[in-house]
């Protein structure tokens, strides 16, 4: 009788053992379908932003900005950098400084600063019409084109077509500038970002 007993508990056990396997399979397989389940939701997210000053929905999907938002960037940008006057450059140029990246930011704020002198002393009002905006998703590169009118006191001193180049990168969903080139200047090393504004 004790013998029955035995196998009987026996075979109790080796089922226990065939259920717990089938029981880790099962757990497994949903660990599986879940860790897909979930790249997948992650990849495909969208975080929808409605930013100040900024005139619509901004969305990032997989990392990377909406058209629509780096567009709105550029003409914020082209308002702060290149539309001031003496009363207004530093408060520009200190928003403005405040959209770059931060391994950028020493060199241009010594530019810009540079710059917002020259601009106080010599009287300087700059006008900035843009017309056009080109997006290079791929190069992270955005072109500005309008017309510039530049005044120093009360006399206009320059009229004329202008484009300028703006280079930024996206870092951890945010929008940083590398550099702002007038066009001709773009291709050149980026010695002194602030150069050909004013």
């Amino acid at each position: 009788m004790r013998h029955d007993k035995w196998l009987s508990t026996t075979s109790n056990v080796f089922a226990q053992n065939n259920l717990y396997r089938f029981a880790l399979v099962v757990l497994c397989g949903g660990l599986v379908v879940n860790s897909v389940l979930t790249y997948q939701a992650v990849k495909f997210q969208r975080v929808i932003l409605i930013p100040p000053q900024l005139t619509g929905t901004i969305e990032f999907v997989n990392g990377q900005p909406s058209d629509r938002y780096v567009e709105d960037m550029a003409r914020r940008i082209s308002n702060l950098a290149l539309t001031y006057s003496p009363a207004t450059v530093r408060s520009n140029f200190d928003r403005l400084l405040a959209l770059y990246d931060p391994a950028a930011y020493p060199q241009a704020a010594q530019s810009w600063y540079n710059l917002a002198s020259r601009i106080e002393e010599v009287k300087v009002t700059n006008v900035f019409h843009l017309q056009k905006v080109l997006l290079d998703p791929g190069k992270n590169r955005i072109e500005l084109a309008g017309e510039r009118s530049q005044w120093a006191e009360d006399k206009l001193t320059e009229k004329g077509a202008r484009a300028y180049v703006i280079d930024y990168l996206i870092r951890d969903g945010t929008f940083a500038v590398t550099s702002i080139l007038e066009k001709g200047q773009a291709d050149l090393p980026k010695a002194d970002p602030a150069k050909g504004e004013g």
